[in-house]
Parts: structure tokens; C-alpha cells; sequence
């Protein structure tokens, strides 16, 4: 599974970054993805509405442990 470790990021940078990885994933026809937050800080705070304001992402879940999230990619036609 493809990963993109968010830490030491500012919060445009990370959004960047989330955006650019999702769209190469989706182009890509990768089923899913593992976001790394962090358990805590803004990113984490923002990342739900990121995820739900992109037309590439299926659906996202939190991780067990609370330190990421697994991400559900829309297939490519």
C-alpha cells in the first residue's frame, strides 16, 4: 500500500502534497492509501475535510492506532 507521511509539514504544504498523491494514486488505479497525520495537530483536525472535498477519494477511515488514515481511491474509467 502507498504511504505519504504528512509530519513536519505546514498545513499548505501537507494539502499540497495530499493533493498531488492522490491524484497520481488515482491515475494510477490504486484501490487504496495510508495518509500519516500524526495522532494530533492540525493536520489531523483538517485532514477529514480534505478528504471529503476530493472527487479522486471513495471514502477514508481512521487507523486503529489514531496516527492515520486509510483512504479509499475512486476507480479511474
Amino acid at each position: 500500500m502507498r504511504k505519504l507521511d504528512l509530519h513536519d509539514l505546514t498545513l499548505e504544504e501537507a494539502y499540497q502534497e495530499f493533493q498531488d498523491f492522490i491524484f497520481e494514486a488515482y491515475l494510477d488505479n490504486i484501490s487504496k492509501v495510508e495518509i500519516i497525520t500524526g495522532k494530533s495537530g492540525l493536520i489531523r483536525k483538517e485532514f477529514p475535510y480534505w478528504s471529503e472535498n476530493s472527487h479522486q477519494i471513495r471514502y477514508h477511515e481512521a487507523s486503529w492506532h489514531g496516527g492515520s488514515f486509510t483512504v479509499k481511491i475512486e476507480k479511474k474509467y
